[in-house]
């Protein structure tokens, strides 16, 4: 065994968050939970940043920042910029703001990470990449060891690279259709619905694209935000939408 590989698709490595430059603030709108080993650094730190974090943080069900009756996190300022990376860095941040907007699926000989459309950032690098999804590794995790894939595994990650080849080589849509093959497709790993998930990328193609012009890559950018706000982020609508026909 050796430490895993992770591995993901090309444009991840230009993401940059806009910042205050964002018009849908991933820091509003979101129960935004706070991991035990950062809860552990902010117990500790000094100062009126400090204060403000033990202030702003509620202890359960799990410590988790409390919003404000506009829902926006209390760490955001007028100028939708976060307090405590001005004043602490990035890397004082929870997990969940820093991961975010990347998801993350666990192949047993390595993991594959991507960019979750609900940021519009996101959306506009995906949907405006000029050639066919591309993985490419980006780190080694050496907290997890490889393992032998089973012949399940591979047989799904074969069938899709298959349903991956049949993409066309442009287009905004095409580069839509990928992510929602390549987003969903592998969380057959822990359930088992492999068809159902190919289903589920296909109709979840038709809700965004309806109505669609055919040429506004900013208007389909809009779209595939809103679904991926309204139902990837959404476990009970993700799942009604998986049990359609």
């Amino acid at each position: 065994m050796c430490a895993m590989k992770v591995f993901a698709p090309d444009y991840v490595s230009s993401f940059r968050c806009t910042a205050g430059a964002c018009r849908h603030t991933c820091c509003a709108g979101w129960e935004i939970d706070v991991d035990a080993e950062t809860m552990k650094r902010y117990r500790a730190m000094k100062g009126p940043l400090g204060e403000k974090l033990r202030r702003c943080i509620a202890k359960a069900p799990e410590p988790h920042f409390i919003l404000s009756e506009q829902e926006r996190c209390p760490f955001l300022n007028g100028q939708n910029l976060c307090e405590i990376i001005l004043e602490a860095g990035e890397d004082a941040l929870c997990q969940i703001c820093r991961d975010h907007p990347r998801f993350r699926n666990y192949w047993s000989d390595r993991i594959e990470m991507g960019l979750g459309m609900v940021c519009e950032e996101a959306a506009r690098l995906i949907l405006q990449s000029p050639h066919p999804l591309r993985l490419v590794p980006v780190a080694e995790d050496t907290n997890e060891q490889t393992e032998i894939p089973s012949a399940e595994e591979t047989a799904l990650r074969n069938y899709r690279d298959r349903l991956l080849a049949l993409v066309p080589e442009t287009g905004p849509a095409a580069r839509l259709r990928e992510y929602l093959i390549y987003r969903h497709l592998a969380n057959a790993l822990y359930d088992g619905r492999v068809e159902a998930r190919r289903r589920l990328a296909d109709r979840a193609f038709e809700r965004i694209t309806e109505g669609w012009d055919g040429r506004s890559v900013g208007d389909l950018a809009e779209r595939a935000r809103v679904f991926s706000d309204e139902v990837e982020y959404d476990d009970e609508k993700l799942e009604q939408l998986l049990a359609e026909g």
